[in-house]
């Protein structure tokens, strides 16, 4: 099998798991943003407000539900050259 590329088209099913999987990435560097801001208010002595809570709490719903449809994106991947290419554009 020849070597990826980023401009090398993915089949339609690795595309799913593809944009399932930027998505994913997505929702997880939100999170580690925000708890990176919360740790700062630790390293100060302050303590997350009952929103901030909050909203730390929908951030990791929102990317345990990307994680969900990342796994089953993946499931969907069978053929080996398919997730082969997939694998190697993620890496």
């Amino acid at each position: 099998m020849p070597d990826v590329t980023d401009d090398d088209e993915l089949p339609p099913i690795a595309q799913v798991a593809w944009e399932a999987y930027l998505r994913m990435s997505a929702t997880k560097n939100t999170y580690f943003e925000f708890m990176q801001s919360l740790d700062q208010k630790y390293d100060k002595g302050e303590k997350p407000s009952e929103e901030e809570n909050q909203e730390l709490a929908v951030m990791l719903q929102a990317h345990s539900e990307t994680v969900a449809e990342f796994n089953e994106a993946m499931h969907e991947v069978t053929d080996a050259d398919d997730r082969m290419l997939l694998l190697k554009k993620m890496g």
